[in-house]
């Protein structure tokens, strides 16, 4: 039932692409509910960390277009023991902690379809990881910032945008933006202006930004960067 085939590579990329196209837009293109099984059965079957991380955030899509989960059509693919299987339900029990965590609307059912997870996976919820069948291991932390990456942009309004597009193009704010992620771009500032942070935000910024800062304070990096845009 599991066999991969030619067609379901070219379905799994048909629907990164339009999960990306949802992913930048309004909310104005539409979707169905058996695209999102197909988009979340591709996520959660990548060998790409990154790609895998944005699984919260297609529920966070289904909440705001009012779409609901239907456990069947996400599950009935493939047998029980799949390996393929257990990914999805490892990443929709995560997401729906999540989503209860950080307080947000979730998908219709979700909560229905990790209640029924929990006794199979309930001991994932107090770690900071989990691994997927391929033994690719997948932080709580990385699928949590992803989905804060999306909820921000979609709650940016036109006001803001436009105060954006009215920065400087040497102002501190952009070069970050050029190097960081909203959240990451935050705690920079957080960072600097002394504020405190979470258990959650402090582990991020020790194991995420702190490293890219370390980065860009190179001499060596600087005197690389200098050479190569003046040159």
């Amino acid at each position: 039932m599991n066999n991969s085939k030619p067609e379901d590579n070219l379905e799994s990329q048909s629907a990164l692409v339009v999960l990306d196209s949802l992913l930048k837009d309004t909310g104005q293109k539409t979707i169905s509910e058996s695209q999102i099984v197909i988009i979340l059965d591709a996520l959660a079957s990548s060998d790409d960390t990154e790609v895998v991380a944005r699984f919260p955030a297609v529920l966070a899509i289904c909440a705001r277009r009012g779409l609901a989960l239907n456990s069947q059509a996400l599950f009935s693919r493939y047998w029980e023991t799949s390996p393929k299987r257990q990914n999805l339900e490892k990443l929709l029990l995560i997401s729906a902690a999540i989503f209860d965590r950080q307080g947000l609307r979730a998908p219709k059912n979700l909560d229905k379809i990790a209640a029924s997870l929990k006794p199979k996976y309930g001991d994932l919820l107090p770690g900071g990881e989990f691994q997927l069948s391929s033994g690719m291991c997948i932080t709580i932390n990385d699928l949590q910032e992803t989905l804060e990456f999306y909820t921000n942009s979609q709650s940016k309004s036109p006001v803001s945008h436009a105060k954006k597009s009215r920065l400087k193009p040497d102002s501190l704010d952009t070069y970050l933006e050029r190097l960081f992620s909203p959240k990451q771009k935050e705690l920079v500032f957080k960072k600097r202006d002394g504020m405190p942070f979470t258990k959650t935000e402090r582990e991020y910024y020790s194991r995420i930004v702190r490293k890219k800062l370390e980065a860009i304070a190179s001499e060596k990096l600087v005197e690389l960067a200098r050479n190569l845009v003046y040159k």
